[in-house]
């Protein structure tokens, strides 16, 4: 098929757009880029599906710009989720098999960390305390500095094991 000027205008064109739109794409960061972890304990799948915001040289994390006394949920966007599909045990507390937000009530000695079972919340407006919700304390401690905010699973034996979650120098 002979081929115009007008179509080989076209074309060329069409090429030109579809070489520099993943430069353009791969240029743009985001904030805080979405991350998941899974983790198989004793046969129950348990997955935490989290944005992970980024330390940028900001001082006082916790704090400063996570104030004391505020209710937290540890990621950013969309509330940081825990998706169960068996009953468990959190730190003795029976948990049965859904899917649930995941936040923090942040002191400077003692967290309370709570497991709301309304999952596809925004990270502000907070949710409200309610009979529903687990909760339970947690202590802070330090680690080496890590820039994005991660979570991993660690001791994991038998029917057991560790959920971490690390920013910064807290963990």
């Amino acid at each position: 098929v002979p081929m115009t000027a007008s179509t080989a205008r076209l074309r060329g064109a069409c090429l030109t757009v579809l070489l520099l739109a993943p430069a353009a794409l791969t240029a743009q960061m985001r904030a805080s880029e979405r991350g998941a972890v899974s983790q198989t304990i004793d046969g129950t799948t348990i997955t935490i599906d989290y944005s992970r915001p980024q330390v940028r040289g900001r001082d006082s994390l916790f704090g400063g710009v996570e104030q004391w006394g505020a209710v937290w949920t540890p990621g950013a966007n969309f509330a940081t989720t825990l998706e169960i599909e068996r009953p468990i045990k959190i730190d003795g507390h029976p948990v049965a098999p859904g899917k649930y937000s995941l936040w923090l009530v942040i002191q400077p000695e003692e967290w309370t960390m709570v497991i709301d079972p309304r999952h596809r919340l925004y990270h502000f407006p907070y949710p409200k305390q309610t009979p529903d919700q687990i909760r339970y304390q947690v202590k802070p401690g330090k680690g080496p500095f890590n820039e994005m905010l991660t979570f991993t699973f660690e001791n994991v034996q038998g029917d057991e094991g560790t959920l971490v979650l690390r920013w910064g120098t807290t963990q």
